[in-house]
């Protein structure tokens, strides 16, 4: 796994709030191929690379719908949707190269961009504490998904594991980076939005 970048070099740069949703798709991306090595380090298995890419993409969906969420009280929709819709289709390019060199040519990208929009929908009925995590049903959500993912053999037993161990672990590991790579965003004045073509939305939480 690469090492998770939890800050920036050159501090004293204005970075925009496109450059931090790159940041935060970087390290989702990490934190994601962390969480499915620690499914099969649990005896969890996975039977092709293509197979490990669509847990990757739950984990990393479930991410990227948490760090919405942790944005929630400290910038308006607007911003929020800005960084997400960054880090959303950043992490499509990366999706998109990963499944090129896995399943060959294909619209991977758009196919990744459906999912989040489609998870970030369903999970934002979910209950989320900044300090807390995320709820029981949340959890429950995305390791049916996971589980779904992984086929017949292990998948009563993994929506358990997601719920008692991953889901957690994917939350501290994006509570302990985050702070200092959003803390410059909250120094960035309201510029233009993101265009509307392949943007994710997030969620105006009540």
């Amino acid at each position: 796994m690469a090492r998770l970048k939890g800050g920036w070099n050159q501090r004293g740069r204005v970075r925009s709030l496109e450059e931090i949703g790159s940041a935060i798709s970087f390290n989702i991306w990490q934190i994601a191929g962390q969480g499915v090595l620690d499914l099969e380090n649990e005896g969890f298995q996975t039977d092709t690379h293509s197979q490990r890419l669509d847990v990757l993409c739950e984990y990393a969906a479930f991410c990227l719908n948490m760090v919405d969420r942790i944005l929630h009280e400290q910038f308006d929709l607007e911003q929020r949707n800005r960084m997400i819709s960054s880090a959303g289709l950043h992490l499509a390019g990366i999706v998109q190269d990963n499944r090129q060199e896995t399943n060959g040519a294909g619209d991977y990208r758009n196919d990744f961009l459906a999912l989040l929009n489609d998870r970030i929908a369903n999970y934002s009925s979910c209950q989320f504490s900044r300090s807390d995590g995320p709820s029981f049903v949340y959890l429950r959500m995305v390791g049916d998904y996971v589980s779904q993912k992984m086929g017949d053999k292990d998948n009563k037993w993994i929506t358990g594991y997601v719920i008692d161990i991953a889901g957690d672990k994917l939350f501290k590991s994006l509570r302990r980076i985050l702070p200092g790579l959003i803390d410059p965003a909250k120094r960035v004045r309201e510029s233009e939005g993101l265009a509307e073509e392949g943007m994710i939305v997030g969620s105006d939480y009540e």
